[in-house]
């Protein structure tokens, strides 16, 4: 008996029952030693000894394709990780984090042994939350049971982000209407977030602004009032009404309700009522105006069909002891959207393991955007969901997307978007929300056996079962067979003792498993 390999061989001996195969210093990458024996009754036989030789990164570097500097909220960019000098990259894995989180995973099927470099990219669309965000990737061998545990890794050196965003004024702080008691001035203050850092400013009339967080109000400021944030990505205005109060000014009129939401061609009613002596009240609006009248302490403004997007409707009065005085009601008038549908980006046909994917959804005409949420399920599981700060009321087609990357567990999962709105404690409840068909997705994915490796004894059991699932299905073969055959199972029984190996293959590779078949009385 004897081993036969590039590195190390042993000779042919006839004295031994055991015999070493040694090398100290193994540099041969794809060495395939044999270890052989000439039985005394029957012809040689031999067994092959699989040997994995690995070597873990020289580096892994992190970096954005052709970009620099800060990043843009919402739209797309590339990061890139490349790993330099790895073997054998079958058993390589990528990972992508962001912070503590794992973002993504890539594999690989290549079936080289010796070192390569690897490149992979991951497509991300920040948002204001990932201001200052670190971003890595770490390269992890798993060499399976018999290679080193923990798995060997290598990471990169975190790539901190900028992202630049429009600034968003905080409306808790700063409310929409104001009111002010005579005689005991307001200070008003207006703070925003932005990157970079917003420039405030008021606006008190068309000819008046103020470069400053604070405002100061009075009883002879304007009606109207207005904070603009600004920076080099946009701006956001914040509108404030202000309700000077007191015996001499405070409008004696009350809403019921103090703000409507009516759906689009939908009717509205609301009530306007005084218990102060006037020379008359009335309502003005584009729609449903009421002429003034003296005789009354209640009207209603009512339109059956209400078909304006941005109607204002005022009521007014004009009491005997002071001049005339109004209110404003808030209308919001909204429209759910015609359809809500999901696609894919640039794709068609099942979907690759590890590879990034786009999906779209399109909600048509709907009104008004900045009450929209977009969200986006996998299954009953909510993955993302975008809100709107456009203040167009008229309606709108907005489209929104969902980077993914599928894995084998998402095979024939159900991706679909759901646009919602919220329309407030005046609006209808439950919200109003139409959902997409759902969209089945096919992933193809490689084979890959739970164990590599599975000792039968005959009589325990009958069955060797290669089978695996996997996408597209795979054809089997078994070697150490005189007839190649195709079936994923084979009958222990009908196999003298020894190692089969079977492999299930297709379309985007394959993999292995052994199977020692043992006789009861031992092998």
């Amino acid at each position: 008996m004897g081993w036969e390999a590039s590195e190390g061989v042993v000779p042919v001996t006839k004295d031994q029952n055991l015999i070493t195969w040694r090398v100290s210093e193994l540099t041969e990458w794809d060495i395939k030693p044999v270890c052989y024996i000439n039985l005394i009754h029957s012809a040689q036989c031999k067994v092959d000894l699989p040997v994995t030789v690995y070597k873990t990164p020289d580096s892994v570097f992190i970096s954005t394709v052709n970009h620099r500097g800060p990043m843009m909220e919402r739209q797309r960019y590339q990061l890139q990780c490349d790993v330099h000098n790895v073997a054998p990259v079958k058993y390589l894995t990528v990972k992508w984090y962001k912070g503590q989180t794992l973002l993504n995973q890539t594999t690989f099927n290549d079936t080289i042994e010796t070192p390569e470099n690897e490149t992979v990219t991951l497509l991300i669309r920040p948002d204001r939350a990932d201001d200052g965000a670190q971003y890595w990737c770490e390269a992890e061998l798993d060499l399976g049971a018999e290679g080193p545990q923990l798995h060997p890794t290598n990471s990169s050196k975190p790539l901190s982000i900028a992202v630049y965003y429009k600034p968003k004024i905080n409306e808790t702080k700063l409310p929409s209407v104001v009111r002010v008691l005579r005689g005991y001035p307001e200070v008003l203050v207006c703070e925003a977030e932005g990157n970079p850092k917003p420039t405030i400013s008021w606006s008190v009339s068309s000819n008046d602004n103020k470069n400053s967080e604070t405002l100061t109000i009075t009883e002879s400021t304007p009606e109207n009032v207005s904070c603009t944030a600004r920076n080099t990505v946009g701006s956001t205005t914040r509108h404030v009404k202000v309700s000077i109060q007191g015996a001499q000014s405070e409008c004696p009129l009350q809403l019921d309700p103090q703000r409507v939401v009516v759906r689009y061609g939908g009717s509205v009613a609301v009530n306007c009522y005084t218990s102060v002596l006037h020379k008359g009240m009335g309502w003005e609006a584009s729609e449903g105006a009421v002429p003034m009248t003296r005789n009354q302490n209640l009207i209603t403004w009512r339109v059956s069909e209400l078909t304006e997007w941005d109607i204002k409707p005022v009521c007014y009065i004009n009491p005997n002891d002071r001049g005339q005085c109004i209110v404003h009601l808030p209308v919001t008038v909204y429209k759910t959207p015609d359809s809500v549908f999901i696609s894919t980006v640039n794709h068609r046909g099942p979907m690759m393991e590890g590879q990034q994917y786009e999906l779209q959804c399109d909600v048509h005409n709907v009104a008004p955007v900045q009450y929209l949420t977009v969200k986006w399920y996998k299954g009953q599981t909510l993955l993302h969901q975008t809100t709107f700060t456009d203040n167009i009321k008229t309606p709108e087609n907005k489209t929104v997307t969902l980077l993914i990357r599928p894995d084998r567990a998402d095979d024939e999962a159900e991706y679909w978007c759901e646009a919602e709105l919220d329309l407030g404690a005046e609006g209808p409840q439950p919200h109003p929300t139409i959902s997409a068909k759902p969209l089945n997705v096919e992933v193809y994915y490689k084979p890959k056996h739970s164990n590599s490796t599975e000792t039968i004894i005959q009589d325990d059991k009958d069955m060797l079962d290669c089978t695996v699932k996997v996408n597209p299905a795979p054809t089997y073969t078994w070697d150490h067979l005189k007839e190649k055959i195709s079936s994923s199972v084979l009958k222990s029984s009908e196999l003298s003792p020894g190692r089969y190996t079977c492999t299930a293959t297709n379309t985007l590779g394959r993999d292995s498993k052994v199977f020692i078949v043992k006789s009861t009385g031992g092998f």
